[in-house]
């Protein structure tokens, strides 16, 4: 068992050294992306749930 182990670690420090790692532009470039798509993603979701309270009032108003 130590030895199945013990070659998986090995394995495992192996494929960290052909790991190609991002650079600091590439990573805050990725990140940017990722937080202005949420916030337009979150705008268009509350935006559409307004419209559909909005509309759902007036229903239950008739």
């Amino acid at each position: 068992m130590w030895e199945k182990i013990s070659t998986f670690l090995s394995e495992v420090r192996a494929e960290f050294t052909r790991v190609i790692w991002p650079t600091r532009d590439d990573l805050v470039n990725s990140t940017t992306v990722v937080v202005v798509f949420s916030i337009a993603f979150s705008l268009f979701i509350g935006l559409f749930d307004l419209i559909l309270s909005f509309v759902r009032g007036i229903l239950i108003d008739l």
